[in-house]
């Protein structure tokens, strides 16, 4: 019996160390948990303190974005104005040396069937569609370069 009270004291005695270290377990898990979820909320926290931070500094960006938008279109306005008064001076200041412009009648002679592509085009916007239909165009730069790619297909008179 005397080796059956020591068992008894010895497993009471493992028992209560057990306990102990469960309860210790318990406690340091619990700490455990306790610092996991502190960290979790910080990190949370900084997070979308983060978030916040960055939604705020878009929306600058963007009302930056939006004031920098409307200045450029209001400076363009400007200057398609500013362009527009200037082309108009320039009509106005041309029109009537056009008028004293001599004109030259060109008429076509031979057919552009068969020609280089450029040629044709080019008869094409001269307006000769057809042998021996005419046009009368201002004499300037343009019309004679045009004229001298088909030299061969027309006659050239001065009005």
């Amino acid at each position: 019996m005397a080796e059956t009270k020591k068992t008894t004291t010895k497993t009471a005695a493992t028992k209560a160390s057990t306990t102990k270290k469960a309860t210790t377990t318990a406690k340091t898990a619990a700490k455990k948990a306790e610092t996991s979820t502190e960290k979790k909320t910080s990190a949370t926290k900084t997070t979308t303190a983060k978030k916040t931070t960055a939604t705020a500094a878009k929306k600058t960006t963007t009302k930056a974005a939006a004031v920098k938008a409307e200045e450029t279109k209001v400076v363009a306005a400007e200057a398609k104005k500013v362009e527009t008064a200037k082309v108009e001076e320039k009509v106005k200041a041309t029109k009537p040396a056009k008028k004293a412009e001599k004109q030259l009648k060109i008429t076509l002679v031979k057919s552009g069937s068969g020609r280089l592509i450029k040629q044709q085009r080019t008869l094409e916007a001269l307006g000769l569609r057809k042998t021996n239909s005419s046009t009368i165009k201002p004499d300037n730069a343009c019309t004679r370069g045009m004229i001298f790619v088909v030299k061969h297909l027309v006659k050239v008179e001065e009005i």
